[in-house]
């Protein structure tokens, strides 16, 4: 309620339509689909009060779900300020079944970076995670859509903020990894001439590692280090991540800062193996 109120606040109708939206998701018992929706709009709620509660200039006006042209397609913010304007994406996967997997499985391939049978061949007597990689991809191509709108009006910083759960690892992989990354010249995800697709109107990628907070809140256990499950988190806590691309560094600092988002050559980064890219996890 404490969340509502604030993006209420900020954006009057919001909080209020985030509370319809919650309400709405059931009916069904123990209905999985319903579960995933509930952790996706409440990782929605999370992100968006984040933005609006940032410290923005006096006279910066908010918008949710705009549309640069009629019957466009909405991204979930915008934000002018006097001296530019910005764009927010918010995404979640579905990822309780991928989950039950990851739990059951002796080995997981967080990327496309090893040839299909050879992970087989290793996976013959565990069972085997796939990636998650598909939903990511889509997250991107409909970004791309939405932010594209707007940018051929006017100049927007726009940004795709995609919740995850602690292995952070995984969006990282499914994004950078130098052999298979979506973000990168070997993607998996090719055009009709055989070329990597890109994403020119997604100036950065922000990756929150917080749905296990919801998820461990909604099961009533403790929570580790956070007060309840939308608090997202002081300085002390283990950092999310920022992923440039098209003008990636147009993301002001106190925008990243507010997100807690570091990029991935920070020191920090750099030493902790779950902020690389993996080829392939053992679990057991």
């Amino acid at each position: 309620m404490d969340a509502c109120t604030d993006c209420e606040e900020r954006i009057p109708g919001l909080g209020s339509q985030f509370i319809k939206d919650l309400a709405g998701i059931g009916g069904l018992e123990r209905h999985k689909p319903h579960y995933d929706q509930l952790m996706q709009k409440l990782a929605e709620l999370l992100v968006l009060r984040q933005l609006l509660m940032l410290p923005w200039p006096e006279g910066t006006t908010f918008e949710h779900e705009p549309a640069a042209i009629p019957n466009g397609k909405r991204p979930e913010l915008r934000v002018v300020t006097a001296e530019r304007a910005y764009l927010f994406e918010v995404k979640t996967p579905s990822l309780l079944e991928h989950i039950e997997n990851r739990n059951r499985n002796d080995l997981q391939a967080p990327g496309r970076a090893l040839p299909q049978n050879h992970l087989q061949t290793l996976a013959a007597a565990g069972g085997l995670t796939l990636p998650r990689d598909n939903p990511v991809k889509d997250f991107l191509v409909d970004s791309e859509k939405k932010f594209g709108q707007f940018k051929a009006v006017s100049e927007h910083t726009s940004v795709l903020v995609i919740v995850w759960d602690d292995f952070i690892y995984e969006p990282i992989t499914v994004l950078t990894h130098a052999q298979c990354g979506l973000l990168t010249p070997n993607s998996y995800f090719r055009d009709d001439a055989g070329a990597a697709v890109q994403f020119p109107s997604i100036n950065a990628v922000v990756l929150v590692r917080h749905l296990n907070y919801i998820q461990d809140a909604a099961a009533d256990r403790p929570l580790a280090d956070r007060a309840h499950a939308l608090d997202f988190g002081g300085h002390d806590a283990l950092p999310n991540v920022l992923i440039p691309l098209a003008g990636g560094a147009d993301v002001p600092p106190w925008i990243r800062e507010g997100l807690r988002a570091l990029p991935l050559d920070a020191p920090f980064c750099q030493a902790a193996a779950e902020y690389h890219p993996q080829d392939v996890v053992f679990w057991r």
